[in-house]
């Protein structure tokens, strides 16, 4: 998927009318922004959480552009994890996480992201979500990524069911392995038990498997 994912972004941009620069940079950035969406399908909705943790710094590092970087701005990366948590079932939590992200960034003017790419993103940010996620691949069989690795309401529930028994150093059940580290953030975020309880029942359960 190495080319059809970035071909696919550039060909969805140019017919939804963004200017060629804007293409161009989100083509480059295709393969982080892939392994973001990725990611959040693989392990729910608190991921979204973790990668904010992750690029959350000084709103100068948050918000500064790099013209040759295959990562996205940080400040933008962030508010695609949110474009996709609302598409795959979880619309006011996603709304949550954007308003916490822009509250905290509130100029992201500020530095050097260019004015054509920052005024652009609220168009161009669903066509690429969906460029990845919710179009059909040769390569998947004709399926989407988002078919491929399916995450909603329906198994959300089996995470916050794992994030009790996690919590509670019980069995978490028979849930795909690929839903502990959601289910240990989620033990985390509503403080079910100590930290350091819900490491040693994450890595235990992880070992077992």
């Amino acid at each position: 998927m190495n080319r059809s994912v970035p071909r696919q972004i550039a060909a969805r941009l140019l017919q939804a009318g963004l200017p060629a620069a804007v293409a161009n940079t989100w083509t480059r950035w295709n393969r982080e922004t892939f392994a973001d969406m990725s990611g959040l399908l693989l392990g729910g909705s608190t991921i979204v959480g973790s990668l904010m943790d992750v690029i959350g710094r000084g709103p100068v590092t948050t918000i500064t552009f790099s013209p040759s970087g295959v990562h996205p701005t940080p400040y933008l990366r962030g508010l695609v994890s949110c474009e996709l948590l609302g598409r795959m079932g979880f619309p006011r939590r996603a709304e949550r996480y954007r308003r916490m992200w822009r509250r905290i960034y509130p100029n992201p003017g500020a530095a050097n992201l260019p004015p054509l790419l920052l005024g652009s993103f609220e168009k161009a940010c669903p066509v690429v979500v969906n460029a990845i996620c919710f179009e059909p691949y040769e390569e998947l069989g004709g399926k989407s990524l988002a078919q491929v690795i399916p995450y909603g309401p329906k198994e959300d529930l089996m995470v916050e069911e794992a994030a009790r028994r996690l919590a509670a150093g019980n069995d978490p059940g028979i849930i795909p392995a690929r839903f502990l580290i959601g289910a240990a953030r989620r033990a985390l975020e509503r403080r079910l038990t100590r930290p350091g309880a819900i490491a040693r029942n994450f890595y235990r359960e992880l070992a077992r498997r």
